[in-house]
């Protein structure tokens, strides 16, 4: 198939497919989405050294069945990363990385997946960060051009260059800090205020309401919304349909009066 072809990426898929078979035979799992792959493991505190042992030699069966089958593993592409609280992480080496292919590959203080910067803390800190910094070029990009396009225009740009940043992954901040929510909210009003071409002065609630853009909290809520009420009306994706379940409330708070 000729590369960015509409069958590539699902054919790509199907091709791989066996790979979950390899992964299954080392009791680890994995996400995989094209030709991302992730393997994760539930680490438990221990002296052994051999922590990541059962990645390393999982990894080496799939570069194994990769090369059987005509592709490449490449392991400068690969990351690793040790999720946890600072005193948990603090108690596992990981000094020595993880051996892949004959490289070693060393242990980051975050990745990149999808799009989505995760640290090691999972604040979300460092994503916000770089969302925070794209938004903000590409916000000052449409103010040197506002004075030359009309509102539609303009809040089309907008919502095509900065709010769907803002909005890309933005229910993985559920349950972040108040900071970061503010943080993302202040980028929001600077769009706000260069698409109404208002100065800094102007109520940026109010440039808000007028253009019909939810705050930033309330988009993550909406988000997490649309996406329950579409897996339990569906069923669908059924990797977030079992997960969700209905309320019990842990004790029953209703009064019998006899």
């Amino acid at each position: 198939m000729p590369q960015g072809s509409v069958l590539g990426p699902l054919l790509f898929a199907m091709y791989i497919s066996p790979v979950s078979n390899v992964i299954a035979a080392h009791s680890l799992r994995y996400h995989r989405y094209a030709d991302d792959t992730q393997l994760y493991m539930a680490v438990r505190l221990s002296d052994d050294d051999d922590t990541f042992k059962p990645v390393s030699e999982c990894v080496e069966d799939v570069s194994r069945w990769f090369l059987e089958n005509g592709l490449l593993l490449n392991p400068e592409k690969m990351e690793a990363v040790l999720f946890g609280t600072k005193v948990q992480r603090e108690k596992i080496t990981t000094s020595s990385g993880i051996d892949v292919a004959g490289a070693v590959v060393p242990f980051s203080d975050n990745v990149k997946l999808l799009g989505v910067r995760l640290d090691s803390a999972l604040t979300m800190d460092r994503h916000v960060t770089e969302v925070l910094r794209s938004c903000s070029y590409h916000t000052r990009a449409l103010r040197h051009i506002r004075p030359l396009l009309t509102l539609d225009v303009a809040k089309m740009v907008g919502h095509s260059i900065v709010s769907s940043r803002l909005d890309y992954a933005n229910a993985l901040l559920h349950g972040t800090s108040a900071n970061n929510i503010n943080r993302l909210q202040v980028a929001q009003n600077l769009l706000a205020r260069a698409v109404c071409q208002a100065p800094c002065s102007t109520s940026a609630t109010e440039l808000c309401r007028q253009l019909h853009w939810l705050p930033v909290r309330q988009r993550i809520t909406y988000k997490l919304a649309v996406i329950t009420y579409k897996t339990r009306s569906t069923d669908n994706p059924a990797y977030l349909s079992h997960l969700i379940h209905d309320y019990q409330p842990a004790r029953c708070t209703h009064t019998t009066i006899i």
